[in-house]
């Protein structure tokens, strides 16, 4: 069933044996006691290779019963003892090991999704779910916020030749391009900026086709902080500037003076003035005004914007 989702190995690599009340494994005893035509049934679960084995029961088991070996696959072996004298065909015994594996998949795949909608939960970074139409088909808090935030405040993005247009129009027009495409993965990266100078780390990766769910796309938003802000962290990295150094970068863009600076980072002025030395040396500058204005004109660092 994994393999059917596309995914190369388990998320989870050691799921653990279901609770006592696990609906399928009830399923599986109900099944085993109507079939086999026994007053009550138990069934041993063992971990391969953990040592770990769990025990479930369908009634109370009276004196003496039978036994038989059910397989089920590479990670659990499994017993079924049982009252009565019925003797099973291979045929009855391959069929309750077939639901025995089915109740262990489902079993974990909600163990999966529990830890999966924890992790999406628990993530500052925004995530949705597209189909290829560019239709929402699933978006984490903070993606549910942003939705909010575009119906409250009709969160614009800048467009390259275009007027500016909702985020969420952008963010569908880029899916149904991925989901046509059939490029490489990601299919699209980049940055998008707001109106109001925000700016969004953007990532669109169509997924592996699904039995149970149309082809999908996934979105990744990122917030990266001020338009301003993100010029200076694009503007210090271009230029391989130290902490220290970009500390002073922000602060001479603050307007701050040499004495004000060695104030706010408790180091002398003579230290500050060899700092912005430094600096000027580093980004080929010979002043304060130049250093701003590179600074000032340096682009956040993009793959692409969207058209």
């Amino acid at each position: 069933m994994l393999g059917d989702m596309g995914a190369t190995q388990p998320l989870l690599l050691h799921p653990g044996c279901p609770r006592p009340d696990d609906p399928g494994i009830t399923a599986v005893l109900d099944l085993c006691a109507a079939v086999l035509q026994a007053d009550w049934v138990q069934l041993v679960l063992s971990q391969e290779g953990e040592g770990d084995s769990m025990t479930y029961a369908h009634g109370t088991a009276e004196g003496g019963g039978n036994s038989r070996d059910l397989e089920v696959n590479d990670a659990f072996s499994a017993m079924i003892l049982f009252g009565g004298d019925s003797d099973p065909s291979t045929d009855i015994l391959r069929s309750l090991s077939a639901a025995l594996a089915i109740a262990l998949d489902r079993h974990q795949l909600r163990q999966q999704t529990a830890v999966l909608q924890a992790a999406l939960d628990s993530t500052s970074s925004s995530v949705l779910l597209f189909d290829r139409r560019g239709d929402i088909l699933y978006a984490n808090p903070p993606a549910d916020g942003l939705l909010s935030l575009q119906t409250e405040d009709d969160l614009l993005v800048e467009t390259e030749g275009n007027a500016p247009l909702p985020l969420f129009s952008v963010l569908s027009s880029l899916v149904e391009r991925v989901a046509s495409s059939g490029g490489e993965k990601p299919a699209w990266q980049g940055t998008m900026q707001s109106l109001d100078g925000r700016v969004l780390a953007c990532e669109v990766t169509p997924l592996p086709s699904m039995r149970s769910l149309p082809d999908t796309v996934l979105v990744l938003l990122q917030y990266l902080g001020s338009e301003p802000a993100v010029r200076i962290d694009s503007f210090c990295l271009t230029h391989n500037l130290s902490p220290r150094e970009k500390e002073v970068v922000k602060l001479l863009v603050e307007g701050l003076t040499t004495l004000a600076m060695a104030e706010r980072l408790g180091i002398s002025p003579h230290t500050v003035r060899d700092h912005l030395k430094n600096l000027y040396r580093k980004t080929g500058t010979s002043s304060r005004s130049e250093l701003l204005g590179l600074a000032s004109r340096t682009a956040p660092a993009t793959t692409g914007m969207p058209a």
